[in-house]
Formats: structure tokens, C-alpha cells, sequence
């Protein structure tokens, strides 16, 4: 229980953080996107938490749930792409399982592994989920996660740019070895 208590102050500080520099520096423009709004939402319900003092598995399942049905409504009408789908409802499933109760310890294997590989993924390292120092791996990896989304849908412009850059190169690197493969036969 202290676990789940630890994680959800973390993240509420983290997300009063993020929400203040969120609104410094998002533009307008940013805003109107459905990515945006969902993270918004996302590191909002965590802020508010983390202000007000009041929060609780009771308080964050039906948030996850209501932010997870926009989610899906906006992948489903294309406001979203898959990757930032996939990887939001990732991030949305591993805050799930942290604070999920689970006395029998019936999903501990299935926490234990989507969770580590979780940690994995975004930091680079791999942990013992049931070790004493995991839960601040944990919070930091969703911390990481809600930053990596970030980036991800402000560097839009950026990785369009530079694919057609590479399609360019590898266009002009296929025509350099077609002709070449011409002149030897």
C-alpha cells in the first residue's frame, strides 16, 4: 500500500511540475491536438491530486478508465497515430498495474514483468519490481514515459522532415547501385 501511495505523490509532484512548465511553453496550436489533450488530462488529474491532498486507487481507476475511452475515441477517429496510441495506453496500463490491489498476489508475475519491462524500455535498466528501491525506478520510468509523448508529438515537423530526407538518400544510393549494376553487366 505504501508503494501505491509513494507512486501517486511522485507522480503528483512530478505532474505539478510538468503542468507548470506544460503551460509556459505549449502553444495554443499544441493544445488543439488530442495528444496534447490527453496528457494534459493525464498529468492534470495528478496535479490536482498532489494540490489538493486527496487521490487514491478509488479516485485514479476512473480517471484511467475516462482518459482511456478519449483515447481510444481519438485513435478510433484518427486524432491520434498508433505509436503515440500504443504507447499512451502502455503508459496508462503500467500506472494501472502500480496501483492495482492484489492481495493474493494472483497478478504479481504479470505486474512484475509488464512493469519491468517497462522500466526497461524507458530507462534503460532493468530492475527487481518487488525490491525496495523498485518504486522509485517505477515512478521515474512513468515520469520518463509522460515526457517521451511529449517529445514525441513535438518533434511531429521534425521526423517528417528528416524521413524525407533519408527517403531522398536512399533513393539516390538505389539509382548510384542500379546504375552501377547496369554498367557491369
Amino acid at each position: 500500500m505504501a508503494r501505491k501511495v509513494f507512486i501517486l505523490v511522485f507522480l503528483g509532484l512530478f505532474a505539478a511540475n510538468l503542468f507548470a512548465i506544460d503551460n509556459s511553453e505549449t502553444s495554443a496550436a499544441q493544445n488543439d491536438k488530442q495528444g496534447y489533450v490527453l496528457l494534459d488530462r493525464l498529468v492534470g488529474m495528478f496535479q490536482k491530486m498532489a494540490t489538493t491532498g486527496t487521490g487514491g486507487r478509488e479516485k485514479v481507476e476512473p480517471a484511467l478508465e475516462g482518459i482511456m475511452a478519449d483515447a481510444k475515441k481519438a485513435y478510433s477517429e484518427k486524432q491520434i497515430d498508433p505509436v503515440f496510441f500504443r504507447s499512451f495506453n502502455r503508459l496508462l496500463m503500467v500506472i494501472k498495474l502500480t496501483i492495482i490491489e492484489d492481495n493474493e498476489g494472483i497478478l504479481g508475475p504479470l505486474i512484475e514483468q509488464e512493469v519491468g519491462e517497462f522500466v526497461a524500455d524507458v530507462k534503460g535498466i532493468k530492475i527487481d519490481v518487488t525490491g525496495k528501491k523498485s518504486i522509485g525506478f517505477v515512478a521515474d520510468a512513468i515520469a520518463q514515459g509522460i515526457l517521451n509523448l511529449h517529445i514525441y508529438l513535438d518533434t511531429e515537423k521534425e521526423r517528417e522532415k528528416l524521413m524525407q530526407e533519408l527517403e531522398k538518400k536512399f533513393e539516390a544510393e538505389a539509382k548510384k547501385v542500379k546504375k552501377e549494376k547496369m554498367i557491369c553487366e
